[in-house]
């Protein structure tokens, strides 16, 4: 009996459950990933660790042989280039809540994560980008005293809304807060709006053709789109303190501007992250409110960014996690934060969990976007690093530093420079 005690007791000490290790970036609200985590390892019986790291696309590939066996990917370029060197597995055979990956999520989000007709990624969080923010009270008091008779104030039509905002600035009033500077990353914010307004204006089909850059720079269609910027940009009295506040002031203040008291400006055209730069003393709903963007011709459509999964070890533990990860269920206990800010990717997620008030709207503008497979992938993190994350950075800064008189010239020189990456 003692030898059998001894052989038990020894048994249980030695127990080391099976483990699996998720590779990804630091970002807001990892806790709350972490806890969803150890909910599915308890599941499961086996420990999942998260290793976070800068930036896991170049880890996995100077690491091939890492014990990572899953891996957040912030940006769907990173999951093709990863699936062109082989180096993760097609999640053709993974089923999610007895159902194919690829039915819950929209025909743009698996499309752009699938290489050779095979699918590499889930989506686990979606971000939108095409937001306009505004202090209530200043719009408000705009809206009811803005000069001989009210504006008839809307969000539902972008033009009208810029000849609304035109009119104030006709009135020695600045209704826009529009600080873009963040160091050599400033344009980034630009490509944004370029963004939200070809899709609003002309689509998802030529707005997938810039993305994967079959149109030039110099096409007609982000030409007209990008003079629909000259008018928010350069319009006398439009933008707080002069359009070269867009790059020279520090875009982590904006929020701090618009719901100062003592700015004219009461509007900001800013995405998901704005939420992030809002100090603690201001409230939702009281002090500041969101609106999707408004409509040019296509109502609903939404530009975002998101996180994909990736499965690098295809064995049998790692399946179920990131099923288990992909899962309708998965972010149900992170959504029962009052401060969470996610948004589940999964069509099938219960919506009714969301217990923050702005998380819960984001989610709606999202997912009616995703119902008419109006939601797309910031165009510039699915173009080539060196075109999206820099060359069309330069091309806005130099065009707001230089003015819209030299735009043609810069169009063709960032054509040249495109069709010679």
């Amino acid at each position: 009996m003692l030898t059998i005690f001894i052989i038990i007791s020894f048994s249980i000490i030695a127990y080391q459950p099976a483990e699996v290790v998720i590779i990804g970036p630091r970002f807001h609200e990892q806790d709350y990933f972490i806890e969803e985590l150890d909910l599915i390892a308890e599941e499961l019986d086996i420990k999942i660790k998260y290793n976070a790291i800068s930036d896991p696309e170049t880890f996995i590939i100077e690491n091939p042989d890492s014990n990572g066996s899953i891996a957040i990917i912030p940006n769907p370029q990173g999951v093709v280039n990863l699936a062109q060197r082989k180096l993760i597995s097609n999640l053709e055979n993974i089923y999610v809540d007895n159902d194919s990956i690829s039915n819950l999520y929209s025909n743009h989000l698996t499309s752009i994560v699938s290489h050779e007709g095979n699918l590499y990624a889930g989506w686990t969080r979606l971000f939108p980008n095409s937001l306009i923010w505004y202090d209530i009270s200043k719009f408000e008091l705009n809206n009811i005293n803005a000069g001989s008779e009210p504006y008839s104030w809307s969000f539902d039509d972008f033009e009208t809304l810029l000849k609304n905002t035109k009119q104030i600035a006709d009135k020695g009033f600045s209704p826009w807060c529009a600080n873009s500077e963040s160091s050599a990353s400033t344009g980034w914010i630009q490509t944004n709006w370029l963004e939200d307004i070809l899709l609003t204006k002309y689509g998802p089909l030529i707005y997938d053709d810039w993305s994967d850059l079959k149109i030039d720079a110099s096409n007609i269609k982000i030409y007209l789109s990008i003079k629909y910027l000259e008018e928010f940009i350069f319009y006398e009295n439009h933008i707080h303190k002069g359009s070269q506040s867009i790059i020279n002031k520090e875009f982590r203040n904006l929020p701090k501007v618009m719901l100062d008291d003592s700015n004219d400006c009461f509007l900001s055209w800013s995405g998901h992250y704005f939420r992030y730069y809002i100090p603690e003393e201001y409230t939702y709903l009281e002090d500041y409110a969101v609106a999707p963007l408004p409509k040019i011709n296509f109502d609903n459509s939404v530009v975002g960014i998101g996180d994909n999964i990736v499965l690098i070890n295809s064995d049998d533990l790692s399946q179920k996690v990131i099923s288990k990860i992909l899962s309708k269920n998965f972010g149900e206990t992170w959504s029962a934060h009052q401060d969470s800010h996610f948004i589940s990717a999964n069509k099938n997620f219960n919506k009714n969990k969301i217990i923050n008030k702005l998380t819960l709207y984001e989610y709606s503008i999202v997912h009616n976007a995703l119902k008419e497979d109006l939601f797309r992938f910031d165009a510039s993190e699915v173009m080539p690093r060196n075109i999206g994350a820099n060359k069309l950075w330069t091309f806005f800064y130099n065009y707001i530093n230089e003015g819209p008189q030299n735009l043609i010239m810069l169009l063709n020189n960032l054509d040249k420079e495109i069709s010679g990456y």
